[in-house]
């Protein structure tokens, strides 16, 4: 082989062995970073809830997610929306969100009330109603509910109705109402029984699976490098 066409071959191996090693590293950061997204929430359940009941303390939970919260208000169902194509257990369903008004002028802060199946819940008004009067939601606020890829153009949105994906401009405008810029899981003890489970997504999940990735890519940067140097050895020998 031409000295040329070894150096060139080396060189193709080294941009090889960096763009494995890259791809590895983002895969471990990805992994990093939900590690650290899971401590954050753990350390937010464990915290005395905060109570939600003015303007400042909405704004200080929104700058301070993942935060326990506890807030006292009266459901609006009309305002309900399904998130579509939520996923539990492998089964496909719905993810049932309902505004809370807190009164007083105030946003009112939207509620994940829990998941349903979606042969059981084929539209808002057969999802079981929240509770009607005053009451008191617990749970963790969050930036936002799971986001799905959405495919296509995006249908017409209605509230109540059926959506892909929560977002808070585009739902303060269909609605005409203003809301908090979070959302609420509402805690599994909270509020009276129905049929709704709330298991929530862990930020940890799929942590095992960037690391092999990572595994897998650090293991063919280390596989081209013994290849490259073991054939360019023998190349270079026989010269």
């Amino acid at each position: 082989m031409p000295r040329s066409k070894l150096i060139f071959a080396w060189i193709a191996a080294a941009i090889g062995v960096a763009a494995a090693v890259s791809l590895g590293n983002w895969q471990t950061r990805r992994g990093d970073a939900k590690v650290i997204l899971q401590a954050q929430a753990d350390a937010a359940e464990r915290a005395a809830p905060f109570d939600v009941a003015s303007r400042s303390s909405i704004q200080s939970v929104a700058a301070s997610l993942p935060r326990k919260v506890r807030l006292t208000g009266v459901f609006d169902p009309t305002g309900t929306v399904l998130l579509d194509n939520r996923i539990v257990n492998g089964i496909t369903g719905h993810q049932v969100i309902t505004p809370l008004v807190i009164g007083g002028g105030l946003p009112e802060v939207l509620i994940e009330r829990g998941w349903k199946p979606r042969g059981a819940a084929p539209a808002p008004d057969a999802i079981p109603p929240p509770p009607s009067g005053q009451v008191t939601v617990e749970g963790l606020a969050v930036a936002r509910p799971t986001t799905v890829l959405e495919l296509g153009s995006a249908p017409k949105l209605d509230v109540p109705g059926i959506w892909q994906n929560l977002d808070y401009d585009i739902y303060e405008e269909v609605a005409k109402r203003s809301v908090a810029r979070f959302v609420v899981r509402q805690a599994a003890s909270t509020g009276a029984p129905d049929s709704l489970r709330r298991e929530w997504p862990q930020p940890a999940s799929g942590v095992d699976k960037h690391r092999g990735y990572a595994f897998q890519w650090y293991a063919l940067a280390g596989l081209i490098c013994a290849l490259a140097g073991y054939f360019g050895w023998k190349t270079w020998r026989r010269r």
